[in-house]
């Protein structure tokens, strides 16, 4: 992974800091790496990325803690795929969908694979 993000995933970024955070539901968020699947200091890579507000961003790295976080929030790998089927459905319904896919750096029938194999129940 890169150090820092490609324009796609810049891009990427912009239509994450729209939505709300995943704990809470405040908008004015920060982008947040899984933590999971890495070591100790190391970031994952920039399209595993979830939405959280400073308070539960704080609270994941330096308050309660990962498993605890977790087991009161959600799984950090099922965020990330409600997040990024949250902003692929937005792109998918999009009238500019293929100017909106090229942006993040995708096709639109990249987009589609991904919605229908990784269909989630929103609550």
């Amino acid at each position: 992974m890169s150090k820092k993000p490609n324009k796609y995933e810049r891009n990427y970024f912009r239509l994450l800091v729209d939505l709300p955070c995943v704990a809470c539901g405040k908008f004015g968020v920060q982008i947040h790496h899984n933590t999971k699947h890495t070591g100790f200091g190391q970031r994952n890579n920039h399209d595993q990325v979830i939405p959280l507000c400073f308070e539960h961003h704080y609270d994941l790295h330096h308050g309660i803690g990962i498993p605890k976080w977790e087991a009161k929030y959600g799984d950090q790998d099922d965020l990330v795929k409600l997040v990024k089927g949250t902003i692929y459905k937005y792109i998918d319904k999009n009238d500019y969908r293929e100017y909106e896919a090229e942006r993040i750096g995708k096709s639109v029938e990249e987009i589609e694979n991904y919605l229908l194999n990784n269909s989630t129940d929103e609550k």
